[in-house]
């Protein structure tokens, strides 16, 4: 992630609060109910909207809108969430966002995964509805975090089929188990030099199009270049780097090995088949240049 932090502004922080009740156990892919009613522009549950009473505005308006699910339930925590917030709620919100993006508008450092932690478990114990995995979904959704990640099913399912753990999504809702599977993320990401929030993004992408390794290897090359294209080595892609490859008309891309974490760069006719070079015997890797979070 690059480019300056956003800058601090109530209307949005509400819009995305409210997007994470919204997102709580509903699909929001693109183009779904949910998707398209957090998108609208203007946001029909603003925080001027909201001003006379917010719980029967929003269960008024997500019943009308059609095909949410929880209305009920996402009013009644919208109201304490707006209870608490203009109960001096808004301070301490704008302190955590502001420790964030001080931090978020400099080069990132593996220090900076603690302040993030901490403002994912102070939303955690401030918001109603909102647990660990929508505590870091939030920071993210307004562009501040780097190390701390939302673990939905699709991250999930992408860990435990590349990576020699398996995540029980059941216990995800308690707070330590949820930090122990991020500990885990983390330290793989800094081995392989790559932010956790890029990790997440290529697996999501690649979970999202519910694409198997072996029709990806059907594909063309372009397929195979893909961020989060997974080979039958268990070699990733994580970037294209832009840089001139060795080969004729060839990309330098980066790879990250899911059994030990190296990473190295590949051109990119030959991602489809690389072989790591510090546990597999593979090839040396062709020199990255700039790391992957610069």
């Amino acid at each position: 992630m690059t480019g300056a932090a956003p800058v601090f502004d109530r209307e949005e922080f509400w819009r995305v609060l409210l997007g994470c009740l919204l997102t709580t156990q509903q699909k929001s892919t693109q183009g779904s109910p949910v998707d398209r009613i957090i998108e609208q522009k203007p946001f029909s549950l603003s925080l001027r909207e909201c001003l006379q009473d917010v719980q029967k505005t929003v269960i008024s308006v997500l019943t009308n809108f059609g095909g949410i699910r929880m209305a009920p339930t996402i009013g009644h925590r919208a109201r304490l969430n707006y209870q608490w917030l203009n109960n001096g709620g808004w301070a301490p919100v704008e302190d955590q966002f502001r420790k964030l993006a001080t931090q978020r508008n400099r080069a990132p450092h593996r220090d900076d995964a603690r302040a993030e932690r901490q403002a994912a478990y102070f939303a955690d114990e401030a918001f109603a509805g909102i647990g660990p995995k929508q505590s870091r979904n939030l920071w993210q959704w307004l562009g501040l975090t780097r190390y701390e990640i939302p673990l939905d099913s699709r991250i999930c399912k992408w860990i435990s089929t590349n990576l020699p753990v398996k995540v029980e999504t059941k216990y995800l809702g308690d707070e330590r188990y949820y930090d122990a599977v991020l500990d885990y993320i983390q330290t793989l990401c800094e081995r392989a030099d790559v932010l956790p929030c890029i990790f997440d993004a290529a697996a999501f992408d690649y979970e999202q199009k519910r694409i198997a390794p072996e029709v990806l290897m059907s594909r063309d090359s372009k397929g195979t270049t893909e961020i989060g294209y997974l080979n039958p080595n268990g070699q990733i892609v994580i970037r294209d780097t832009g840089m001139p490859g060795t080969d004729k008309f060839q990309r330098i891309y980066q790879l990250a090995c899911s059994k030990c974490g190296h990473n190295y760069g590949a051109n990119g006719s030959d991602c489809h088949l690389r072989l790591c070079p510090k546990c597999q015997g593979g090839a040396d890797g062709l020199r990255l240049g700039v790391a992957a979070h610069a």
